[in-house]
């Protein structure tokens, strides 16, 4: 247990390479001792420490070593919403969106039968992402919500609760500026603060908050105080994400050539170990610069040598327009519509995922789990499913939507 929070502490301090070490130890050492809930708690902290290094394939070892350990023939223990939620955060690093929201959504409902809030607040903010990644805003900033309101005050000892910045964040990528910079105001992030590993989210949203402010020489100043920092102990990811940002603030500064560079740079840092979403939730800013490094590579510009270009077309396919985002005007919360004939009122994306799970015999009540909202709108939904596919019966809803196509 005292090499456990030894590692925390380390961690919260930056330090990944000493609680990388401390917690393959313990880990090592434990299994003989007994203690299945201890040895999952170990595991699941070296998986979080391999993804704050940028080691995604050793994160998902760990999360599956501690998978193993607590998964039977009955279904797996509580304990092991906190490996399905570490799972759910490389799945989505690397784009694979389903199997993200997969995980998210198990990791959840685990995690509330321990009465485990911060994690469950990690989780829905995990799951608000991979929503907004498909295009469901409404869906995103519900989940967001009440991953915020879930832990209102998790900062104890000086530790900081993520939910806030990260709803700020999602308020920027849904254009509202004021909101986010209204948290800034009321947290009391600054420009100038030195750079502190556990405070490194706050401040990467507030450069997006001076982004989107048209100060981007208050960014970038900023910006690369926190980049020398990361380098200084080689946080991967962290370098990732900032060299990202420094690109978003050249460019709005007018140093295209600049712009490029870093962007190829990060982009050369990402590619082995299978980056992406770092660079597509950024939104259009950053669509338009990979394109612009697209055209650079067709024209073989050096600065886009370092670059695979598979690895790129990967990431500016995950950057551009998703289905669901191209209907919006259709109203908040519409999600995804698809025109199918026979089908007078297309199916929202909600509405999709409910009919997938109707289609594997589903009840309402594990709808209501599964895609974190309250019964009573999971019942409105088989409602409207029912309404649109003409069905009286949900049997007669799936057998209607698999002679429509909308399921195999």
């Amino acid at each position: 247990m005292a090499d456990l929070f030894l590692a925390v502490a380390d961690q919260l301090r930056g330090r990944t390479a000493e609680a990388g070490r401390r917690l393959t130890a313990a880990l090592a050492g434990q299994p003989a001792a007994g203690g299945r809930y201890l040895v999952v708690s170990i595991a699941c902290d070296l998986g979080r420490v391999r993804q704050s290094q940028g080691d995604l394939d050793g994160a998902v070892r760990a999360f599956e070593q501690a998978l193993a350990i607590v998964t039977g023939a009955g279904g797996p223990l509580p304990v092991a919403g906190r490996a399905y939620l570490g799972m759910a955060g490389v799945f989505y690093e690397r784009d694979d969106l389903d199997a993200a929201g997969r995980h998210a959504a198990g990791g959840i409902v685990l995690c509330r039968q321990l009465a485990e809030t911060p994690r469950r607040a990690a989780g829905l903010a995990r799951l608000a992402w991979i929503r907004q990644a498909r295009g469901d805003r409404a869906g995103a900033l519900e989940a967001m919500t009440e991953a915020r309101q879930l832990a209102p005050g998790l900062v104890a000892a000086g530790l900081v609760n993520p939910v806030p910045a990260q709803l700020a964040w999602l308020q920027l990528a849904q254009g509202d500026v004021a909101a986010a910079a209204d948290w800034a105001r009321r947290r009391g992030v600054s420009a100038g603060d030195e750079p502190e590993y556990r405070t490194e989210l706050e401040h990467l949203t507030l450069a997006r908050v001076l982004l989107a402010q048209d100060r981007p020489d208050a960014a970038a100043a900023m910006l690369e105080r926190w980049l020398a920092a990361a380098v200084e102990v080689s946080r991967t990811p962290s370098i990732i994400r900032i060299s990202v940002l420094q690109a978003l603030a050249l460019a709005a500064s007018g140093d295209q050539a600049g712009a490029l560079h870093t962007l190829a740079t990060a982009l050369a840092l990402a590619c082995p170990r299978g980056y992406v979403r770092v660079f597509a939730d950024e939104g259009p800013a950053m669509a338009a610069l990979l394109g612009q490094l697209a055209a650079a590579q067709v024209t073989g510009q050096a600065e886009a040598a370092s670059v695979p270009p598979g690895f790129l077309a990967r990431v500016l396919a995950a950057s551009g327009p998703q289905p669901t985002a191209r209907r919006e005007a259709a109203g908040p919360g519409a999600g995804a519509r698809r025109a199918v004939p026979g089908l007078a009122e297309p199916l929202t994306q909600r509405e999709m995922e409910v009919l997938r799970l109707l289609d594997a015999g589903r009840s309402s009540q594990f709808i209501s789990r599964d895609l974190t909202v309250t019964l009573d709108t999971a019942k409105k939904h088989v409602s409207h499913i029912l309404a649109k596919l003409g069905a009286a019966s949900r049997s007669e809803a799936v057998a209607r939507a698999r002679h429509l196509g909308l399921i195999p």
